[in-house]
């Protein structure tokens, strides 16, 4: 029926007031200025937050070092909303906002149709649901964060011209309202695998007319989820820290493990069938296959290793004594059930950490620019520019993600 009735309006659709304001709001940097290179570089980093490579990033904070029934949660609401969101989008099949007027310029590599936004979509359910699994702890800056952080996403993806007003918006309201959702099936159905089950004989459905590569990637996400957590549940059983460095590490680890298992299957099968992407059907299902064994491999198989590091660090004399891992584990009482108090440098080294990694990360990301910039035919001015806005960012942004890390591990119940 919705087809039907996006047939008869036509994929090119949009609301009055849609492309003049994408048009005003891509006109507020000029067309050849600094400030048009500063916010093209600061929108497309802040687009990120929406993206693949950062959402797994958040989820694996919780599920590897903080805590991880609250990450396997946030995960599904994650996973369940980027399925969601291209069976919707190959349902109503709306074009992007360039491809509709020629006055909107596409900022961003994109492909795929518009409507809803899967980075707005994406990002609310991440950073949203996360505020939602910890609202007991009324914690302040996390509401904040939760909904900075997808705002900011929406406004890039309307800025770069990826998405009308109304596909973000609708984005937002659709990850939002899938935790809610999720939240309400923890409650009311006894067993979870009911509930991963059901959304993966649901998700069928998108086989026969989803066309994107969104839903064939969420699918794989969403199996390798359910196969990785019922190994974990049985074989891994790791433990949790809230060691800030063990943390830091896990997750640094993991995501280059993620990242390089995906790109590495890749360029297996490339070898292999080099005009593998022309097939639509062998493309689809291989991505199926390298999302759910990455997924499992990540959610079971990794975390295994982490019983073996806490072996390594108290040879190295890192965990010296049982407080230390009582601590680790639970981060309330020692042996003598007397409150941990933080170490009087634990803040300073975490500045002094935190400040090496997002200088070192946004020297990364500049030179990125620049090379993408140097291939666009830029000059070194404007290179300049990219680099301080893909490095101010990044800044800000980690600063605040990392300001929020340390809040939660000095909180005291």
């Amino acid at each position: 029926m919705l087809q039907l009735i996006c047939a008869e309006i036509g994929h090119t659709w949009s609301l009055p007031f849609e492309n003049p304001f994408i048009i005003w709001f891509q006109s507020l940097g000029g067309t050849n200025g600094y400030f048009h290179y500063f916010l093209y570089y600061l929108f497309n980093f802040i687009s990120m937050f929406g993206e693949e490579m950062i959402l797994v990033g958040v989820v694996g904070l919780l599920y590897w070092g903080l805590d991880k029934k609250g990450g396997e949660r946030v995960g599904f609401m994650m996973i369940s909303t980027t399925l969601v969101n291209p069976l919707i989008k190959n349902i109503v099949c709306r074009t992007r906002p360039f491809d509709s007027d020629a006055g909107i310029q596409n900022f961003r590599d994109v492909s795929g149709y518009s409507f809803p936004s899967g980075h707005s979509s994406g990002s609310a359910s991440t950073f949203a649901g996360t505020a939602v699994e910890y609202k007991r702890k009324k914690w302040k800056w996390l509401i904040a964060i939760s909904v900075v952080i997808p705002v900011l996403v929406a406004l890039s993806r309307t800025y770069l011209g990826a998405h009308y007003p109304t596909d973000v918006v609708c984005g937002l309201l659709l990850g939002v309202a899938m935790v809610f959702l999720i939240q309400l099936l923890y409650k009311v159905v006894p067993n979870k695998y009911f509930i991963y089950g059901g959304t993966a004989l649901l998700g069928i459905a998108g086989f026969f007319y989803c066309t994107t590569d969104d839903f064939f990637t969420a699918y794989g996400l969403l199996i390798g989820f359910i196969c990785g957590i019922i190994f974990e549940e049985k074989v891994t059983k790791f433990d949790n820290t809230k060691v800030w460095w063990r943390v830091l590490l896990r997750v640094a680890i993991g995501g280059a493990l993620f990242l390089g298992l995906n790109e590495g299957l890749k360029a297996i099968v490339k070898l292999c069938y080099p005009a593998y992407k022309e097939n639509f059907w062998f493309e689809s299902i291989f991505r199926v296959l390298r999302y759910g064994a990455v997924t499992f491999l990540m959610i079971g198989v990794y975390p295994m290793l982490f019983k073996q590091t806490e072996k390594l660090w108290k040879k190295l004399g890192w965990v010296k004594d049982e407080n230390v891992e009582a601590a680790d584990v639970t981060d309330e009482i020692t042996a003598t059930n007397q409150p941990i108090a933080p170490k009087k440098n634990t803040l300073g080294i975490i500045g002094f950490a935190l400040s090496f990694v997002a200088g070192f990360v946004g020297i990364v990301l500049s030179a990125i620019a620049v090379k993408r910039a140097i291939k666009d035919g830029y000059d070194g001015k404007k290179l300049s520019v990219a680099g301080v806005a893909i490095s101010v960012g990044w800044i800000v942004l980690f600063a605040i993600c990392m300001i929020a890390l340390v809040a939660f591990m000095q909180h005291k119940p």
